[in-house]
């Protein structure tokens, strides 16, 4: 599941049970961006920031815990969606930032090898 897809099937249980009423009200109150955000993120083909994922699990977690205490079986186990598209929020927050980092390291390997293969070069010719 990608990060546009959960957000979507979050947006749908907070639609369903009535915690918000549009898609431009889910972008601000639970990611905390503007609705022309999302736009450009459709239109370039982009994913949700992890910042964007990090608030809305956030708030997904602090409204769970709230949920618990009020000790019925439905706010239970509305405490418990929350706490599980919260937990697939987190695992592609981890995702992206593995991802990010081992970019990071390739490129600076491959730096590295491009440098050590010109050095060689050099020492070559003189």
């Amino acid at each position: 599941m990608n990060n546009q897809t959960a957000l979507n099937e979050i947006y749908n249980t907070l639609s369903n049970i009535g915690v918000v009423d549009t898609k431009r009200e889910f972008y601000i109150d639970w990611l905390n961006r503007s609705e022309g955000y999302v736009r450009y993120l459709k239109h370039n083909n982009k994913q949700p920031s992890t910042d964007a994922l990090a608030i809305c699990s956030s708030k997904l977690k602090h409204y769970s815990k709230l949920l618990q205490q009020k000790k019925t079986t439905k706010m239970i186990e509305l405490a418990s969606v929350f706490t599980t598209y919260s937990t697939k929020l987190d695992l592609m927050i981890c995702d992206n930032s593995t991802s990010k980092w081992m970019k990071q390291m390739n490129e600076r390997t491959e730096r590295t090898e491009r440098i050590e293969r010109i050095e060689r070069i050099e020492r070559t010719v003189h």
